[in-house]
């Protein structure tokens, strides 16, 4: 059998960082962000370690009022929100220019069971090859449930404050979450409606965790929670589509 000779050993793992540019240490469960919550850490301790571990988390819109009850504050919400769509964001990136995590499951949204936490589990699914499953209609490693696109171009623009109102005004779950997978959820970044941007390698995201946890006090099903974040997602995945497939042919307008 051949060996690698050792000169060309080096270059490969200068090779596998270049193309994947993932060097995420081990997930940490979110069973641990909420215990870190709830033992007299401040919110941006909190912060700083979900930052440190480079860990995102798949989070469906019905997860972040039930991580709110669970005693997970405002601030670091946003942050877990925030740190998923930096993550849609790369994925979008690496589909559009043919870069990649390559294989390894720690650099993708790991995907949550937070029913477990009541029976003493982490709150994790526990499931492998996230980034290995290829179907061509969204970026490799994107959950499964987030749309292929987010719909009809010309279907009615709509707030998080319609959907409360809407979730208000008698109709049932269901009806609530169909309206929502049929219209676009257009302010899908800060300052797409005037806000000024911060300064960052990503947008800051237009839903924040905090806002589905509060829709959800105002009495929004978990179902249309669910299609908000979707709708969400899959406005965000088209927009950053369209921003790196234009890399180097000038400033879209």
């Amino acid at each position: 059998m051949l060996k690698p000779s050792w000169p060309l050993f080096p270059l490969a793992i200068v090779a596998t960082f270049t193309l994947s540019g993932c060097t995420t240490p081990q997930p940490i469960p979110i069973g641990e962000v909420i215990s870190y919550s709830r033992t007299g850490n401040t919110p941006d301790r909190v912060i700083s370690r979900l930052r440190a571990s480079r860990t995102s988390y798949a989070l469906r819109g019905s997860d972040f009022p039930k991580l709110a009850q669970h005693g997970v504050p405002t601030l670091v919400l946003d942050e877990l929100q925030q740190s998923f769509v930096n993550s849609v964001d790369m994925l979008t990136r690496f589909s559009a220019l043919g870069e990649s995590y390559g294989g390894s499951d720690w650099c993708y949204p790991q995907p949550l069971n937070l029913a477990n936490l009541d029976r003493g589990g982490n709150g994790m699914t526990g499931e492998k090859n996230l980034g290995r499953a290829k179907n061509f209609a969204r970026p490799v490693g994107v959950p499964a449930w987030v749309p292929a696109s987010p719909g009809n171009p010309f279907a009615q623009p709509i707030t998080a404050d319609d959907v409360a109102t809407w979730a208000s005004s008698g109709i049932s779950a269901d009806e609530v979450a169909q309206k929502v997978r049929q219209a676009r959820y257009t302010q899908f970044i800060i300052g797409s409606a005037g806000i000024p941007f911060s300064i960052s390698t990503h947008y800051s995201a237009g839903l924040k965790g905090s806002q589905l946890a509060a829709l959800s006090q105002q009495g929004v099903p978990t179902e249309a929670l669910d299609a908000l974040q979707e709708q969400f997602l899959a406005e965000y995945i088209e927009f950053a589509r369209h921003r790196y497939q234009n890399f180097g042919k000038g400033q879209i307008r």
